[in-house]
């Protein structure tokens, strides 16, 4: 029996080889009520990763979001940078270097790396940050080194960027999408599982009707995984890399 490789295959590929081979492999296991809840499964994960792959390619708030985060993120991180400066700035007044100090503690206090972290997380930080800043000591801070309007344009980005998000999540219903990396494994698992089972079968109990349907499930496996060798083959480098010392 042939070996699908499951592995190598890409998404595309493996609800492909999900779609034509269940078909071919669940009538065979007519009693057998463990392989046919197994392949009842796969046919889930599978319809599962194409609802996904969907959203993913289809979702118009992609570009948006990642645009709104960028703009989000300069704010953040160009008011972090001046913040810096002033402290050090030599022809700062002692006052705009102690206000400077205090906005870097400020900041510093809520991560000033919350721009690389995920959108999630980078909003709530980002909102506990503008929170913090809104007070009467710091709104002066900025004030006085002139970055109050620097201020507002962050704080104009996140809302903004949670008003995509709301809308986001409002097209989407409020529901609990599936994902690939969820059903992937999955997905792969359970194919592995069918077609290992149907080999042993072939090998202890061969009948007509099995090497008849194995045929079939060889062809289709030949056609996917063919592409996906090749793949493997040109990716990996003609000459051996040398030893490690």
């Amino acid at each position: 029996m042939q070996t699908l490789h499951t592995s190598l295959l890409t998404n595309e590929e493996l609800t492909t080889a999900s779609a034509r081979l269940l078909p071919l492999c669940t009538p065979l296991f007519t009693g057998q009520a463990l392989l046919i809840a197994i392949a009842a499964a796969a046919e889930k994960d599978s319809a599962a990763m194409i609802q996904a792959a969907s959203r993913q390619t289809a979702s118009g708030f992609t570009d948006a979001l990642k645009e709104g985060d960028s703009v989000r993120d300069t704010a953040f991180v160009t008011l972090r940078d001046l913040c810096g400066t002033a402290v050090k700035n030599p022809v700062g007044t002692p006052e705009q270097r102690a206000a400077g100090a205090r906005l870097v503690e400020i900041i510093a206090r809520h991560g000033n790396s919350i721009h690389s972290l995920g959108y999630t997380q980078e909003s709530g930080k980002v909102k506990a940050l503008l929170a913090e800043l809104r007070g009467t000591t710091p709104t002066a801070d900025l004030t006085l080194l002139g970055l109050l309007p620097l201020f507002n344009q962050l704080a104009s980005a996140q809302t903004a960027f949670e008003e995509i998000m709301a809308d986001k999540a409002a097209a989407e219903g409020g529901q609990a999408l599936p994902t690939v990396a969820e059903h992937r494994p999955k997905l792969m698992r359970r194919l592995n599982l069918l077609l290992a089972n149907l080999e042993e079968w072939q090998d202890l109990a061969p009948t007509s009707a099995l090497t008849a349907a194995i045929g079939q499930i060889d062809e289709v496996i030949l056609l996917i995984a063919t592409p996906a060798l090749a793949r493997r083959t040109r990716n990996q480098p003609e000459t051996p890399p040398e030893p490690a010392p």
